[in-house]
């Protein structure tokens, strides 16, 4: 039976991609080098941001993630968007009894300005960010964390996810996965991966999972 459910954010349940493609021109900016295509960047999201740098230039990654969080951190806020029925559903899955938390490539104290600014942090009691371990997603270790913190086993958790990143870290830890197509992933790319399930609207993902909990009671 299902008792938690876990959440990756970008593509998930927020909108952040105006922001995070405005921090890293910022950031090649400043470095005086060229922009990549945003399609490029919007490509990479989900990824730990040092790596995402290394992808586009040959700078020290982490010069440049210094720079993009500098930016990154004053205006996120401003450019980020709850993602349709993101509020609604997770109001319904608390109202049930479920315990929420998000396990988030973006740092903790990000992901916890944004979500408190979109006034919906109180929602989660665990909240992980890739500095609250050593291996980020597709490594197990977040979810393991998640799980434990959220007082369940890992079969007994949903994780929500939107990339390639969240099936195999959720294949790794045991933990049943389900899929949105909101985020930086096609219906096809996720389908393949064969997750428990892909939907379209987070609507759809509350009563996949509401409907399964009812059908184990």
């Amino acid at each position: 039976m299902v008792w938690a459910v876990c959440f990756d954010l970008d593509g998930t349940l927020i909108d952040s991609t105006d922001a995070i493609v405005a921090s890293f021109f910022h950031t090649f900016d400043v470095f005086g080098l060229p922009h990549p295509p945003r399609d490029r960047i919007v490509d990479t999201i989900g990824h730990v941001l040092e790596d995402q740098f290394q992808l586009f230039t040959d700078r020290d990654p982490h010069e440049c993630t210094e720079v993009y969080r500098a930016h990154y951190g004053e205006t996120c806020c401003e450019r980020t968007t709850l993602l349709p029925g993101a509020r609604e559903l997770l109001e319904r899955l608390q109202e049930a009894g479920l315990r929420l938390g998000f396990a988030t490539s973006k740092r903790r104290c990000y992901a916890e300005q944004v979500l408190a600014h979109l006034e919906v942090l109180d929602h989660f009691s665990s909240r992980l960010g890739p500095d609250d371990v050593k291996q980020p997603k597709p490594h197990p270790e977040a979810l393991l964390v998640a799980a434990e913190q959220l007082g369940v086993r890992p079969a007994e958790m949903v994780f929500v996810g939107d990339t390639h990143f969240d099936v195999l870290a959720s294949r790794a830890a045991g933990v049943r996965c389900v899929c949105v197509t909101t985020g930086y992933a096609t219906r096809e790319a996720l389908e393949a991966l064969e997750p428990e399930a892909v939907y379209d609207t987070l609507a759809e993902v509350g009563d996949h999972i509401l409907g399964d909990r009812v059908g184990c009671v």
